[in-house]
């Protein structure tokens, strides 16, 4: 069957390379310059990613910047205004039927059947799926403790998200995207669905995650990209992120120490300058920097550790927007593809 030869072929390349670094894996998931422009409004900015092969990429980004768009691009739903995207070579806009066939998709609001039963839902989206697995979907819901006797009407938000789940993962396929997966579901049942995102990703398919809560991210994912009005600003690992560090700092006045910036060190990023304070991204350990910064002249040192909450808000600011100067630093320095 499909579905044994799919996972069979990944789990032989896995024991063959199992020190392969995801970015040294062919990508299964490629978007270049793709634009979505309605009259003046662009949803979709030139917009640039690469998705490897056995990888956990996360999506971020708040409401507004642009995820649905780039994901019914990918779909084949919406047809781009410029720009290609395409699944395992294949192009979303003239390939969109065997991208589908390709790629599993749960999206924020799935649609069910109303009047249709729990175990009806499931037996109807696995028999149309050429992957589809009844027997794993049933074992799933029973993860879940869902109740599948009741009619979807009369199931609630969270129930009716776990049957979305149960069908998704119930038809696996070599890229899945999962579109806020664990909202309106209780603690207990996330860390379920945590598991179960997990156990999918182990037996071979690459996984795209979208979602607000940044632990989850940082528990599951090995690759992050932040999506800002319409265009990814910010590609990492996030074996990188935990380890990145701010420092921020006073510089003294023109001429004397501490106030020539321009020649930094490698591995050192200039975020932002303000009157007489600056800040900057230091990428890996601090032991590298250490004879750096005591030679900088820089006064008022405090140095913190950046976490993926950090990253986000470089570019999603929680008190605003930020300065022009702090946007054309990200903008040139944070969309280099992942190497």
């Amino acid at each position: 069957m499909e579905y044994h030869s799919f996972y069979s072929d990944v789990s032989n390349r896995k024991r063959l390379f199992p020190m392969a670094q995801s970015n040294l894996q062919p990508a299964i998931l490629s978007v270049d310059k793709l634009t979505k422009q309605y009259g003046t409004f662009r949803a979709l900015d030139e917009c640039d990613l690469k998705v490897y092969e056995n990888s956990i990429f996360g999506l971020l980004g708040p409401n507004g910047s642009g995820k649905t768009t780039l994901i019914r691009c990918l779909l084949g739903y919406l047809q781009p205004t410029s720009g290609r995207a395409s699944v395992q070579e294949l192009d979303c806009c003239t390939q969109s039927l065997l991208v589908r066939q390709r790629v599993g998709y749960l999206p924020a609001e799935p649609k069910l059947f109303r009047m249709m039963r729990g175990r009806d839902c499931i037996e109807f989206f696995t028999s149309m799926h050429p992957r589809g697995s009844k027997t794993a979907a049933m074992r799933y819901a029973d993860r879940l403790a869902l109740d599948l006797s009741r009619r979807v009407a009369f199931m609630s938000t969270g129930m009716r998200r776990k049957l979305s789940i149960c069908c998704v993962l119930g038809c696996p396929s070599p890229l899945m995207i999962l579109d806020e997966p664990t909202e309106n579901l209780d603690p207990s049942v996330r860390f379920t669905v945590i598991d179960l995102i997990q156990e999918i990703h182990q037996q071979g398919s690459t996984v795209v995650l979208c979602s607000h809560i940044l632990s989850e991210i940082e528990s599951l994912c090995d690759q992050v990209g932040v999506l800002r009005q319409g265009k990814i600003v910010r590609t990492a690992r996030l074996d990188e992120v935990r380890t990145t560090h701010l420092l921020r700092a006073e510089i003294g006045p023109e001429g004397g120490p501490g106030s020539g910036l321009s020649d930094l060190p490698s591995g050192i990023r200039l975020l932002e300058t303000k009157n007489q304070s600056v800040t900057l991204e230091l990428a890996g350990t601090i032991d590298a920097y250490c004879n750096w910064i005591s030679q900088s002249g820089l006064r008022n040192i405090r140095l913190e550790l950046v976490g993926l909450r950090g990253l986000y808000d470089q570019y999603h600011h929680p008190d605003g927007i930020p300065s022009k100067e702090t946007r054309r630093s990200m903008e040139h320095q944070g969309t280099d593809e992942l190497r």
